[in-house]
């Protein structure tokens, strides 16, 4: 019996993980710290730079509320969109060749060991 309970707990847990509900709540703590570390930041700037004009910070009201979206994404592996070995940017050609350094320091031929 107590095998079971502990199977159906597991199967709920991992329906849990896997639901929008989780999904939501994840993007919805994600969203309410990163403007609490924003805020936190953006004092520490007027503290810090008190004589900068910091008014391009302050935030426009929109009539619009930001949440969690009812989208599903399929997470599941699909074929690159190009060959591997194809090359994705081209990398330019140097303007100049690189020229070898000579140099005049010639290697220690004893090492000292100091105590």
């Amino acid at each position: 019996m107590a095998k079971l309970i502990s199977v159906v707990m597991t199967q709920a847990m991992e329906e849990f993980k896997t639901s929008l509900e989780i999904r939501n709540l994840n993007v919805e703590f994600n969203q309410k710290v990163f403007i609490n570390g924003f805020e936190l930041y953006e004092g520490r700037m007027a503290q810090r730079f008190s004589k900068l004009n910091l008014s391009f910070l302050e935030e426009e009201e929109d009539d619009v509320e930001a949440g969690p979206s009812n989208v599903v994404v399929n997470l599941s592996f699909n074929e690159p969109a190009s060959d591997p070995s194809e090359p994705v940017a081209e990398v330019p050609k140097p303007v100049q060749e690189p020229e070898a350094i000579k140099s005049n320091l010639t290697p220690p031929s004893k090492v000292e060991i100091l105590k």
